[in-house]
């Protein structure tokens, strides 16, 4: 009669088998697998990363200089700091100017040397941190013309800009000087006005003639029709035009 191995026997045969291909590791569990390392975002290099630009705290330094000069037969127009000012190279290139322009930040104010008085007067303050951006370390000519008998002076902090050159008046009369502001309507006065970069102002017919800023999404851009006001010190719009950005 032939030897038959009990089936009970032969399971656990078997199952003592299985356990010792575990420890041999042929079933070793999936947690203790060590992951595949993630392709890197750009290939190894010795070269060092390169530390960031200079930022304009590091370039500025305090500047207290004249930035403009309206010269009149009865004395100076002057833009100057009230107190601090600093400048730095504007450090990139942009429809703001080019990397190498200085940009000026601090109070400013416009001072009236009399050469009759032979004092200095203030006559009028800019926003706090005005900024002004120019080519070079020279101060600004103002732009002198006349309208109504008035001598009037024209300053643009910025000589570049992305939609409107930002624009300031003033007068001078029987020596003295002041701001001239701009009424839009009864009771709505401007302290400046911008204009459109390539396109100055012109004087023509009695009037001072403004194209104004552009910006995106506008359909038409402003002209604006001033006529002065001695009494009132100020330019008063009379009309506006609108025209197609490619008809200018």
């Amino acid at each position: 009669m032939k030897n038959v191995i009990p089936l009970g026997i032969l399971l656990l045969v078997l199952m003592l088998i299985g356990c010792g291909d575990r420890g041999n590791g042929v079933y070793t569990s999936v947690s203790s697998i060590p992951p595949i390392p993630e392709a890197s975002e750009s290939p190894p290099s010795s070269t060092p990363v390169s530390s960031p630009p200079a930022t304009e705290a590091n370039l500025a330094k305090e500047d207290d200089s004249i930035r403009a000069i309206g010269t009149h037969s009865e004395g100076r127009l002057l833009v100057k700091p009230t107190n601090k000012a600093s400048v730095a190279p504007l450090g990139a290139p942009s429809c703001y100017g080019v990397q190498t322009d200085l940009r000026w930040l601090g109070d400013y104010e416009v001072v009236w040397e009399s050469k009759s008085e032979g004092i200095a007067t203030q006559i009028s303050t800019f926003p706090i941190d005005f900024e002004i951006v120019q080519q070079n370390d020279s101060p600004v000519i103002m732009q002198p013309f006349t309208l109504e008998d008035m001598d009037i002076f024209a300053y643009v902090p910025r000589y570049t800009d992305c939609h409107g050159l930002e624009t300031y008046l003033f007068g001078v009369s029987n020596g003295k000087a002041f701001p001239i502001s701009l009424e839009i309507k009864p009771g709505v006065n401007w302290a400046s006005i911008s204009q459109l970069p390539h396109h100055p102002f012109k004087v023509a017919n009695g009037e001072f003639i403004v194209t104004g800023g552009y910006g995106a999404g506008q359909d038409f851009i402003n002209v604006y029709h001033f006529r002065y006001d001695p009494k009132e010190k100020s330019m008063i719009l009379k009309s506006t035009n609108q025209v197609k950005p490619n008809d200018i």
